[in-house]
């Protein structure tokens, strides 16, 4: 295929640690400095493959994360990529009041603006959790200067529902936000999630790459995610539950080989390039 769609993807990376993922250890975050940080070692496993591809990601940055690791910020930048932010302690926002979630964003942002000198213009809810019921994050991220939003995952699953969301980027209602949906096919009356994560380790590459295709014949961009704790073979944790297993291991050993393959086939960019029009479909501005 080699990068023959004529439209340009964006890849996108949600940073944080293993065990702040885990829903089963996200919320005992006075026990997080005893377990073992792998984020760095993570990342740069995945630095190194984007690299190899000259791909230029979105890392929405977990604030945490960003306070404790300011290099690993500061390398992300240097390399090119865009930083948006993903929260602080990565939680629901379901689980937040509005006055939480504020004070979430606006520590997040700050901890990115401090390394960088430049303030985020994109975010990345924790479990893609704007939905129907949290809509009032919106108005948050639009005061606090957010230009666009990636929380949106149109679909149903166990940790987050929103299928009848639109699909594709647009500008939200009553806002000057954009939304960049993550990729979903849409087969027999559903939208299957086909963004990367969990589904590109255990979906066949060729199914993922005959979406990517669709969805570029159509006009449309594939926002994709992965979290770098994918790539890392060598991190176990043996309380997981059974989901968790599933979710958070199965496949991981394929992935490398999947990413090199996705990265030649198709076209990459940060979402922020995607907000200019020479990169929409028709040259038009969301």
């Amino acid at each position: 295929m080699a990068k023959t769609t004529g439209v340009t993807n964006a890849f996108t990376v949600d940073l944080e640690e293993w065990f702040q993922g885990l829903t089963s250890t996200n919320p005992l975050v006075e026990r997080w400095p005893t377990f073992e940080s792998r984020v760095v070692a993570a990342t740069d496993l995945l630095l190194e493959i984007l690299s190899s591809h000259r791909v230029r990601a979105t890392f929405f940055v977990l604030g945490y994360v960003a306070d404790r690791y300011p290099t690993l910020i500061a390398d992300i930048r240097a390399a090119g990529h865009e930083l948006g932010v993903h929260g602080y302690y990565h939680r629901f926002v379901s689980r937040l009041t509005p006055d939480e979630f504020a004070r979430e964003l606006e520590r997040s942002i700050a901890a990115v603006e401090r390394i960088t000198g430049e303030r985020p213009l994109g975010h990345r809810a924790p479990y893609f959790s704007i939905n129907a019921g949290t809509a009032w994050a919106l108005d948050i991220l639009q005061a606090q200067g957010i230009r666009y939003d990636s929380s949106v995952f149109p679909t149903r699953t166990i940790l987050y529902s929103f299928p009848d969301a639109p699909r594709f980027p647009h500008r939200l209602d009553g806002h000057d936000l954009v939304e960049f949906p993550l990729a979903t096919l849409r087969l027999r009356g559903i939208n299957w999630p086909v963004a990367g994560g969990f589904y590109l380790r255990t979906l066949p590459y060729t199914f993922i790459r005959w979406a990517i295709a669709r969805l570029n014949r159509q006009g449309q961009p594939a926002i994709m995610y992965l979290h770098p704790w994918e790539l890392d073979l060598g991190q176990r944790y043996r309380q997981v539950t059974p989901r968790e297993w599933i979710t958070h291991y199965r496949g991981r050993r394929g992935l490398a080989a999947k990413l090199h393959r996705l990265f030649t086939d198709f076209a990459f960019m940060p979402l922020r390039d995607l907000l200019e029009p020479e990169h929409t479909a028709g040259g038009r501005r969301w």
